[in-house]
């Protein structure tokens, strides 16, 4: 369920986007449900609160209470599925003796009544028998308290115990002879966890300045060597092609005529470059610039709520070559294609389909440019996310440029789409928690 809940509420959207005259209601009130339950997951997995986020959890609970009876025909029990076929059967005995005196002209359209009246019947014998009064649905209530008493959610969680029980019990598992393996276990943790107090015991009387051995010393610099935090990294190309080495080999492997590649690299250094740094605009000499085509590029994305913590993401762009035997493999990226007052509620960023990562050196200058050519996407309605779903909708345009260049700097991290009809996505804004709280 928690790999599922990331995709869950663009899944559905997708999956519910054309209903009859008949679906609208309960469709809409589905959307809002799942919606209203997503966003209260986030929200309780922040790491720090505020009263407006506290706020918005409680929102969210009261919102997904006031919905998920659309959900209840999916609780029925036994007893209950029980009850509505004894009830349907009574009334169809009832009903088929009663027709026995009705024109045949006029049974259809009995029928069509009868029909309405059993599901009428059945959904009020499920609404009043069904619940969701059930322990993990209660708990939830009591989130937004637990965070003003005792802080935020994540720090309780079991994952620590279940990751102690694989140092704790398998670790020692493993190197034993299999044989009264519990006092083995015991045995080698409990002479891991003294040696561990000893060095801890050692290193605090060394601060104070008490008078150790060398050989004490030196040991203590081996196992307790203070960790730095890792300074942040660049943007990483990686996986380099062999079959390329100009940009006239670059054109044969994308499939893009020559033009277009020389048009792109001279607007590129147009827009970006200054006038002494700018690429040449010759044809002649663009087309033999040296060229390396790669296949990865590592972002360094910090962690929500974290200063000092980064994720990697690692986009990947094969072309046409097939990633790890299946098929070849294009990411979506998020590109900074503008200020924060563009494109609503993406703010500035525009999704866009990785088409090659490369490098070009201008020999002239001895210079090297990290470049992506990307496919752009632009927003529907302005970037307003859906009433509906909440969720921003973005198009490849008839006249949407098939290959843009931009530089690696200004690729910001993965992107998540969900396909919802030709040339339209789904922008997942609850992929992960800084998406979440970029895109509203």
């Amino acid at each position: 369920m928690r790999n599922l809940r990331p995709c869950l509420l663009g899944v559905l959207a997708v999956g519910l986007r054309q209903p009859d005259s008949r679906q609208v209601i309960p469709f809409k009130h589905a959307l809002d449900c799942v919606r209203a339950l997503v966003d209260f997951n986030m929200m309780a997995q922040y790491r720090s609160h505020t009263p407006e986020t506290i706020a918005y959890m409680e929102e969210y609970l009261y919102r997904f209470h006031r919905m998920k009876d659309i959900f209840l025909e999916f609780r029925v029990s036994k007893r209950t599925r029980a009850k509505v076929d004894k009830q349907r059967k009574e009334l169809r005995h009832q009903r088929a003796q009663s027709n026995m005196r009705v024109a045949p002209s006029k049974r259809r359209r009995r029928l069509e009544e009868d029909r309405d009246e059993e599901n009428e019947l059945r959904m009020d014998m499920i609404h009043t028998e069904s619940h969701f009064n059930f322990v993990k649905m209660h708990l939830l209530s009591h989130f937004s308290d637990h965070i003003r008493q005792f802080g935020n959610i994540p720090m309780y969680s079991t994952e620590f115990g279940e990751l102690a029980h694989k140092e704790q019990i398998k670790d020692g598992w493993r190197p034993s002879n299999k044989n009264d393996v519990e006092r083995q276990i015991l045995h080698s943790y409990g002479r891991q966890h003294a040696i561990r107090m000893r060095l801890s015991n050692l290193n605090s009387l060394r601060c104070r300045g008490a008078n150790l051995g060398d050989d004490v010393l030196g040991y203590l610099d081996k196992t307790t060597s203070t960790v730095s935090t890792p300074a942040p990294r660049g943007r990483i190309l990686k996986g380099r092609r062999d079959d390329v080495s100009d940009v006239l080999d670059f054109c044969k492997v994308l499939g893009i005529s020559l033009d277009r590649i020389c048009l792109e690299l001279i607007r590129y250094s147009r827009h970006n470059l200054p006038t002494e740094r700018r690429l040449p605009e010759e044809p002649a000499i663009l087309q033999l610039l040296p060229v390396e085509l790669l296949t990865q590029l590592e972002i360094p994305v910090l962690a929500f709520q974290e200063t000092d913590v980064y994720d990697i993401h690692r986009a990947r762009c094969t072309g046409t070559h097939r990633f790890r035997n299946q098929e070849s493999r294009n990411d979506w990226v998020w590109v900074q294609a503008g200020s924060e007052e563009m494109y609503g509620a993406l703010r500035g960023r525009l999704p866009a389909k990785l088409v090659a990562l490369f490098k070009i050196r201008d020999c002239s200058q001895d210079t090297v440019r990290r470049l992506a050519g990307v496919q752009m996407l632009s927003p529907v309605n302005s970037g307003r996310p859906s009433d509906i779903h909440s969720l921003v909708t973005v198009q490849l345009r008839e006249d949407a440029r098939e290959f843009t260049l931009v530089d690696i700097g200004t690729i910001l991290s993965l992107a998540h789409l969900i396909p919802e009809g030709d040339r339209h996505w789904l922008v997942n804004s609850r992929i992960d928690l800084r998406t979440f709280n970029k895109i509203y």
